[in-house]
This record gives structure tokens, C-alpha cells and sequence, in this order.
């Protein structure tokens, strides 16, 4: 009877954590409806404001994340060095990385600046009140928690969704990347829309 009831609790934890991914995905893969009126505001690294449709014609991959996160965000960037550099001078130069703080209140513009750096890429780190994040936050039907840790000197860290949103030259959300997703792929999807 033991041997039965563990069986199930395991079969009821693997069911369980398999629908908890499910539910951080949006739904469905019309991604036209994530951010459909296509632009935001917010302020860049260097004080200026930032308008997303001020860049209509350029191939936008955006995501949400902080400086001193430990995996995700420098994986994500360190993946994206290796795309620019599949596709090249000429495509590069039609591309822009959004990286979108949720940590503003230590992300200054000058450390998401000298952070973006780092990364050799075409990319602009951006940030507001968390007021203004959080509302472009929920347009892209993202997520973020802020946890309490004792195990970092930093006192806290965040759990955020690691979605890299590609956002066509009209704006409009067009694919999802994940962070399994591999260099040669995603940059063979970016040359499909450019």
C-alpha cells in the first residue's frame, strides 16, 4: 500500500510541475496579441525617452531582467553574442536588444549601460519607475517576484519569466524564444522576418 501511495504522490508532483511550466507560457501562439497596440515608454540607459515605436523597421528582441542575476539574463546575453554574430554585419545592424530592468531601484542607467557592455551586442538597457515597468511588464503578459534571500549578499534577488520576445519591424510580437532555444536556431528565425 506504501509502494501505491508513493507511486501516486510522485505521479501527482510530476503532473503538477509539468501544468506549473504550462501556465507560465501565454497561451496559445498568436503572439500578435501580446502588447497589441505595439509601443511603451520608458527611459534608456543614457536619460533619454524611450518609445518603441520610434523604432518601427528594425527587428526588436526584448527581455525582462536585472544586473546581478546569476543565470538566466548573462545566458541570455552571452546567447545573443553568438547570434549577432551568425547573422552578421548587415543584419546586426538592423537589430536592436531591449533589456528591460526589474530592479530599477539598483539598475541606474549608468550600470545597465557598463552591464550591457559586457555583451558586444546592439543592445540598450531600459528602465522607469516600477510602475512604468510593471505596465510593460503585464502588455507582454510576463512575470517577476522579488524573493528575500539570506544566501546572497545582495539581500534579495528576482524569479522572472526568461522569454526573449522577437518583435517584427512593425511591431508586432512575432516569436518566443526560450532559454534552451540554440544560437543557429534562433538566428535562422530571425533571418526568416528580416
Amino acid at each position: 500500500m506504501r509502494v501505491i501511495s508513493a507511486i501516486l504522490f510522485l505521479g501527482f508532483c510530476i503532473a503538477w510541475s509539468g501544468c506549473e511550466k504550462q501556465e507560465s507560457k501565454p497561451a496559445g501562439t498568436d503572439y500578435g496579441v501580446i502588447n497589441p497596440q505595439r509601443d511603451f515608454t520608458l527611459h534608456d540607459q543614457d536619460g533619454q525617452v524611450f518609445h518603441l515605436k520610434d523604432h518601427r523597421g528594425q527587428i526588436i528582441l526584448l527581455f525582462f531582467g536585472y544586473t546581478s542575476c546569476p543565470d538566466e539574463c548573462p545566458t541570455t546575453l552571452s546567447k545573443l553574442a553568438r547570434v549577432y554574430a551568425l547573422l552578421g554585419e548587415q543584419m546586426r545592424k538592423k537589430m536592436l536588444t531591449l533589456f528591460i530592468t526589474i530592479d530599477p531601484q539598483r539598475d541606474t542607467p549608468p550600470k545597465l549601460k557598463e552591464y550591457l557592455q559586457y555583451f558586444n551586442i546592439n543592445a540598450l538597457g531600459l528602465t522607469g519607475t516600477k510602475q512604468e515597468i510593471d505596465a510593460v511588464v503585464d502588455r507582454y503578459k510576463a512575470t517577476y517576484e522579488k524573493v528575500d534571500t539570506n544566501s546572497s549578499a545582495l539581500g534579495y534577488m528576482f524569479d522572472h519569466t526568461d522569454y526573449l520576445y522577437l518583435i517584427d519591424a512593425q511591431g508586432k510580437t512575432s516569436y518566443l524564444f526560450h532559454l534552451e532555444d540554440k544560437a543557429q536556431d534562433m538566428a535562422q528565425i530571425i533571418k526568416g522576418i528580416l
